[in-house]
């Protein structure tokens, strides 16, 4: 079975008219690409690396907790001097005001 041409296929509906006219639109617009990031993605790329920093951290200071654990044998905490007990105090205090 041969089927012989039907007509020109490119002028169905325009075809022709609108690809012409998108090629003028891209010449006119001289080829500059312009990128903008929302406010909203820069301050969730902030949050984000945050996250990370907060996660690659260690959860406790080991060295904080071997020197307690020093001044713990030494008896430093056996008979806390008015010293110690003030700063104590005053982290205690400071904690319930911020509550």
């Amino acid at each position: 079975m041969v089927i012989d041409r039907i007509g020109n296929i490119n002028k169905i509906s325009g075809t022709d008219q609108f690809q012409n006219q998108k090629a003028k639109e891209v010449k006119k617009s001289g080829g500059e690409d312009v990128v903008s990031i929302s406010q909203e993605a820069q301050e969730a790329k902030v949050i984000s690396r945050a996250t990370e920093t907060v996660k690659a951290t260690a959860d406790v200071r080991m060295d904080r907790v071997n020197e307690v654990r020093e001044k713990l044998h030494r008896g430093d905490y056996d008979k806390p001097d008015n010293e110690i007990l003030d700063k104590v105090a005053e982290k205690i205090a400071q904690t319930l005001l911020r509550i």
